[in-house]
């Protein structure tokens, strides 16, 4: 007997008996069903929450934090442990920064230096944001989008370009009025013209005003706002701020700040499959570091054992199934023992005969993981309709990705086979002569 002489058998004998066939891939479809939609929430949980951080950028971002810029006076320090572990901390510096550049995958290093000490003013107007230094060409490439203006440019002068937050509008007011809302003043951000204003607390005079120093300014671009961190930021470039810092070296160090070295740097990463690799390099070198992939690989440790709580409560309906498709398998034994005999005298091997069952269940198998699937689309259709229109968003949402389709399909064939070798091993039992003898 050829194995399509076997399948075309066991679809026949299955068809014979359709109603019975038919209410047995029911009890898989519903198995099937409930282990998909169970496990595509905590997925369509786990994939809302990656999504999101995807739309700031910080997903390939890696933030580099000093342990030797504040209060240490470069002092060394231990990281990583006091065990065999450990290691010396390494200050933030333009040679680090060439070394952490050169790693493969990464796509720019920038160091961070906020300036404390310095605001930028227009007119009346003043914010008591403080600027952040970054290197000029790191801009775009740190995800820094702009909604008007452009990047810095290559010939500035001695001008301080500003890339400015959408969200910093709101903080110039001006100081003699006393007003602290956050209405946004009606000034022209790109053609206004603006001064940086450095203040010098060791020369304050006898009402406690310290001295000011100005500088040419302009705005040169607007960065998207709308709760991003580039939107809460002014940016200058920071080869313009290193001019000013050799310069006014005393008035920055009399604040903590220091001119060799940075309190932060940011680093991007070409992709974020391969940020732990560099995050770990960095580490290495002996800087503290952190980025999302820390966060996110322990909320995935969280969603698997969300997903494989919800697989299980699926699993119990499965597992109903499974005792259904092997009840109707045993049935249909005890209705087939002549047929079985027959076969047996006329030469089938025990194997064939084992097959035939063994395919008959596959196919129940089948059948109902298929129905199961369309009904786990149907479901996940209307879950996540029904939290758009409560305005839930894309935070919970159910997400079948092509390799939970498959997967269930299979598993819910192997749930059919496996429930039918009891089955097909009672088949191969049964003696011939008594077989035949049974009416």
């Amino acid at each position: 007997m050829k194995w399509i002489d076997i399948l075309r058998l066991s679809v026949t004998n299955l068809w014979r008996r359709k109603l019975r066939t038919i209410l047995t891939m029911v009890g898989a479809m519903i198995g099937t069903a409930s282990i998909v939609v169970m496990v595509s929430l905590g997925i369509g949980i786990n994939q809302g929450y990656i999504d999101s951080l995807s739309e700031t950028g910080e997903l390939t971002t890696i933030n580099l934090n000093s342990n030797t810029y504040y209060g240490g006076g470069g002092m060394a320090v231990m990281i990583g442990g006091s065990g065999s572990g450990g290691q010396t901390a390494t200050k933030i510096d333009d040679q680090l920064m060439r070394r952490i550049s050169a790693l493969d995958h990464v796509t720019v290093a920038s160091p961070r230096m906020e300036i404390w000490n310095i605001n930028v003013c227009t007119g009346k107007l003043r914010s008591y944001y403080s600027p952040v230094a970054i290197n000029p060409e790191a801009a775009e490439a740190m995800g820094i989008k702009l909604v008007e203006g452009e990047y810095f440019s290559r010939n500035a002068g001695d001008t301080i370009e500003i890339i400015m937050g959408e969200d910093v509008k709101s903080s110039f007011r001006n100081p003699k009025s006393q007003r602290w809302d956050n209405v946004e003043p009606d000034v022209d951000w790109l053609g206004a013209k603006f001064t940086a204003v450095l203040q010098d607390y060791n020369n304050a005079d006898d009402e406690g005003n310290p001295k000011e120093y100005e500088f040419k300014a302009r705005v040169v671009g607007i960065a998207q706002g709308g709760g991003t961190e580039y939107g809460y930021n002014m940016y200058c470039s920071l080869d313009t701020m290193k001019t000013i810092l050799k310069k006014y070296k005393k008035v920055f160090t009399s604040s903590g700040m220091k001119v060799d070295e940075y309190p932060s740097a940011i680093v991007k990463v070409d992709d974020f499959n391969n940020v732990s690799a560099v995050q770990d390099q960095i580490e290495e070198m002996g800087v503290s570091c952190w980025s999302m992939a820390d966060m996110i690989a322990s909320m995935q440790e969280s969603s698997r054992s969300l997903q494989l709580m919800l697989g299980g409560i699926g699993g119990v309906a499965m597992l109903v199934a499974a005792i259904s498709i092997c009840n109707t398998m045993l049935m249909s034994i005890y209705e087939r023992t002549r047929e079985i005999g027959v076969m047996k005298v006329l030469g089938c091997k025990m194997s064939k005969i084992g097959a035939m069952f063994l395919t008959e269940a596959g196919i129940i198998g089948f059948g109902g993981g298929a129905m199961g699937l369309g009904i786990s689309y149907a479901l996940s259709f209307v879950i996540n309709t029904l939290i758009a229109a409560n305005g839930a968003g894309d935070s919970f949402r159910s997400v079948i990705p092509p390799y939970l389709a498959l997967g269930g399909l299979a598993f819910s064939v192997l749930v059919g086979v496996l429930a039918g070798l009891y089955p097909s091993q009672r088949a191969m039992r049964l003696s011939a002569l008594a077989a035949i003898r049974n009416e």
